[in-house]
């Protein structure tokens, strides 16, 4: 049998989190047979340039977003001159969104698989290894000859119950730092238990798991988690699903269960303003829950038109308020700079986030990720878009913001952003709210790290 390994890109971030997409099908292939080992450059801090020297194997499989895909092409380029003959296969988001234009821009990448892999990695190594030919494996793009060849589409996986628990037994999963306000218990696990999002938001692209919502059943998800628990000593889990409670009797499910088998879990997850209630909540908090993520992106209801986000602010106020009453500490995660911005709106959007009480606040640089409506806008206003750019832009970001506008140039949106960090964290009012809320070693030492992040993103960067 092949020896595979599989290479998550460094970003070089403070806060490293497990690779989900590598872990599964990492646990898929070893299921087949196959002698697989992760390199984590990210949470291992190895350069692009020196992880051939981690690597051992008979193929190489590659993941990228959109903003790692520049250190995933130089990764490839290093990973081939070290060893000609090992194929080097990219997967993920970017590859999937631009098969035809990253093979382009990286001739050290053999083949791209596109959408869920699980199926699709399987058959493309038995075709590899048997040197038979590749055109019947569905959803790779790969070079034969001068063209570029890409496969028909491979059906989306219905049954999740089905997948493998992740592997993180081949991961460095004690190197792995929840993102604040996670991170109240460690050691930390992160899982997906679902796929798709129904809604049809414009700064988001789909590429992998589309718009149908598939997930696993309430007793596979409680399954995994007992499994992380036992196996790696987890005691907190983030459940990153783009939207958990898509199905309210599902989620409700797997909040109960989690009562019922007596499970002693601290969990977070994130989910819609228009898809939770007051009782799904309570049940959330009864199970160890204890803060809900919520995507505001806005307060102006004209930019949430524009963003076809499908909520309205009394939804935000409403949920907001039953969570809290629940006893759940509260995300909001807010987008400056989308288009229609004004300085008008943002400052709307900042006197909202405040008034709401939120616990956490997150205000980011409206990004026109690839597949999205937002990068077509730009497209129409004739602007390139350099990959490089295309990062979930924070204030304290080296990078500049793409949109500008007449009203706002990009150190405005910069500027702007540091203003929303300082105007809702460094009021007393706030203060004395999060110090009210430090009740455990966990909690004080998550506040701190929390600190440290506002610091650097109140703090213009000196570059």
């Amino acid at each position: 049998m092949l020896r595979v390994t599989l290479v998550n890109p460094p970003q070089f971030t403070d806060y490293p989190q497990p690779p989900i997409g590598l872990a599964l099908l990492a646990a898929v292939l070893e299921k087949q047979g196959y002698q697989v080992t992760v390199v984590d450059a990210n949470a291992l801090g190895i350069r692009p340039e020196n992880i051939p020297a981690y690597v051992q194997a008979d193929v190489v499989g590659l993941t990228a977003v959109t903003p790692t895909a520049s250190a995933a092409i130089t990764a490839a380029y290093h990973l081939k001159l070290a060893r000609p003959d090992v194929p080097i296969i990219l997967g993920g988001v970017h590859a999937t969104l631009l098969p035809e234009a990253t093979l382009s821009k990286a001739p050290a990448i053999d083949v791209i698989v596109r959408g869920e892999g699980e199926e699709t990695i399987v058959e493309l190594l038995q075709a590899l290894e048997g040197g038979g030919p590749l055109e019947g494996v569905a959803g790779i793009t790969y070079r034969s000859g001068d063209r570029v060849v890409s496969t028909a589409e491979r059906p989306l996986n219905k049954d999740l119950d089905s997948l493998p628990f992740l592997a993180y037994h081949l991961l460095p999963w004690r190197k792995y730092r929840p993102h604040p306000p996670h991170g109240r218990a460690m050691p930390f696990a992160a899982v997906v238990t679902s796929r798709g999002c129904p809604y049809h938001c414009a700064y988001c692209s789909k590429p992998i798991f589309g718009n149908r919502f598939r997930a696993q059943s309430p007793e596979r998800v409680l399954y995994e988690v007992d499994y992380l628990m036992k196996r790696f000593g987890a005691r907190e889990i983030a459940f990153y699903d783009d939207v958990f409670t898509v199905d309210k009797k599902r989620a409700r499910a797997i909040a109960d269960g989690i009562v019922r088998k007596g499970i002693k879990l601290t969990w977070t997850c994130e989910t819609r303003v228009n898809l939770v209630d007051a009782e799904l909540l309570r049940s959330f908090r009864r199970a160890g829950c204890y803060a809900i993520a919520y995507g505001i992106e806005s307060a102006s209801r004209e930019i949430l038109e524009v963003l076809d986000k499908g909520i309205t602010l009394e939804q935000v106020e409403q949920a907001v308020s039953w969570s809290r009453r629940a006893g759940l500490q509260t995300i909001g995660y807010f987008m400056v700079g989308s288009p229609g911005e004004t300085p008008e709106t943002i400052q709307q959007t900042i006197d909202f986030a405040k008034r709401l009480k939120l616990d956490f606040a997150q205000f980011s640089v409206t990004t026109p990720f690839p597949g999205t409506k937002l990068n077509r806008l730009m497209g129409e206003r004739g602007q390139e878009i350099p990959w490089e750019s295309l990062v979930y832009s924070g204030a304290d970001e080296q990078l500049s913001p793409v949109f500008e506008s007449s009203q706002l140039s990009r150190d405005d949106l910069k500027a702007w952003t540091r203003r929303a960090y300082r105007e809702f964290y460094l009021r007393p009012e706030y203060l004395w709210q999060r110090l009210k809320t430090v009740n455990s070693l966990g909690a004080l030492k998550m506040n701190l790290k929390g600190f440290g992040m506002l610091l650097r993103s109140i703090v213009p960067s000196r570059s």
